[in-house]
């Protein structure tokens, strides 16, 4: 998150909405990829307009291929969540309500908690994209360094090369 800086992005694509159960279940249903863990639970009726949680870095990226599409950069993630006028949420900079995200809950002990996607209208980004503040943490295809700030590239930063860790947002 430190140093701030300013970088230039092309132009990119991000789906405005989570990747809900169902949709991973069509995945599931046409590859032969593992089903992710609690997969019982989550693909239950009530669940399928939820979004889908449990799914590692490997899964998210694999999903993504099948789909036609790739995971956001860490830079275009927050592009996407906070536009380009420096808010701190993805609606602006008051502190989060339950108008804005599915947050502040005691208990995060099952999929039942999570909301359906697009729940949260006033919660929107600039760019119009739901849910990305609350609900489930979103991988992104950037490798985590905690120096990478320091050095990355002013146009369209990727990430370090290789890592530990994948990034969360």
């Amino acid at each position: 998150e430190q140093p701030v800086h300013k970088v230039y992005l092309d132009a990119f694509f991000i789906d405005i909405h989570q990747l809900s159960v169902a949709q991973y279940a069509r995945f599931l249903e046409n590859t032969r990829h593992d089903v992710p863990p609690e997969w019982s639970l989550m693909n239950r009726p009530q669940n399928q307009n939820r979004p889908i949680a449990n799914v590692d870095w490997a899964d998210a990226a694999a999903y993504c291929k099948w789909a036609g599409k790739r995971l956001a950069t860490e830079a275009e993630w927050e592009k996407a969540a906070r536009g380009t006028d420096g808010r701190t949420y993805p609606w602006g900079n008051e502190p989060p309500t339950a108008l804005h995200a599915n947050s502040g809950k005691d208990v995060w002990n099952n999929h039942a908690v999570l909301t359906t996607v697009g729940s949260f209208e006033e919660g929107k980004s600039p760019y119009g994209v739901y849910d990305m503040a609350g609900n489930v943490w979103e991988w992104v295809g950037d490798w985590y360094d905690q120096n990478y700030y320091k050095a990355s590239p002013q146009q369209n930063p990727t990430g370090p090369p290789m890592g530990l860790y994948k990034v969360i947002r």
